[in-house]
């Protein structure tokens, strides 16, 4: 655990180093939904019911409304933050085909737990680590700030869809 924690610890401060100023709210934005972890962790309290039964996982429950409100609204001020950037000369742009892997990847981890696929779970945590570190990554230049923000949706959504498949739930719920 010392190593990994290490190694995050670096990647972190070499990916936040070399952020433009004009970029630092929007960082922070996608930072604070990436922190959103409070949501998983509600998750896994949650105990499995569709209604909460005890204090703890009723608490759970806000947890993950409380949780899901801070990750999309760092998502979409971030967009809101990174449109005021554009200018009218600026070329088109295409992000929904940003959607295109992140169903794949999703897609293809709901898949491969539908099928108990042994260990699938850490290459989806892997694969939202790694979109996370990308999304921050990108964002600290504005030509790729989009794509940061998009990659920061990718990696929270397939951390959420790894979690849901790591912690096995009956098919019913």
């Amino acid at each position: 655990m010392a190593t990994t924690f290490s190694l995050a610890v670096v990647a972190g401060y070499q990916s936040v180093w070399g952020v433009s100023p004009a970029l630092h709210t929007p960082l922070m934005s996608v930072t604070n939904a990436i922190s959103g972890v409070t949501c998983m962790g509600g998750l896994f309290m949650l105990g499995g019911g569709f209604v909460p039964h005890t204090i703890p996982q009723l608490l759970a429950a806000l947890s993950v409304a409380v949780s899901a409100v801070n990750i999309a609204g760092g998502f979409l001020i971030t967009k809101r933050m990174l449109d005021m950037f554009k200018r009218p000369t600026d070329p088109p742009e295409h992000n929904y085909l940003h959607a295109i892997p992140a169903v794949s990847m999703i897609g293809s981890m709901l898949f491969a737990g539908l099928q108990g696929v042994p260990h699938i779970h850490l290459a989806g945590y892997l694969a939202a680590s790694l979109c996370c570190i990308g999304a921050i990554t990108g964002l600290a230049d504005q030509k790729t700030a989009r794509l940061g923000n998009s990659l920061g949706m990718m990696g929270v959504a397939t951390g959420m869809v790894t979690a849901l498949i790591h912690l096995n739930l009956p098919p019913a719920v």
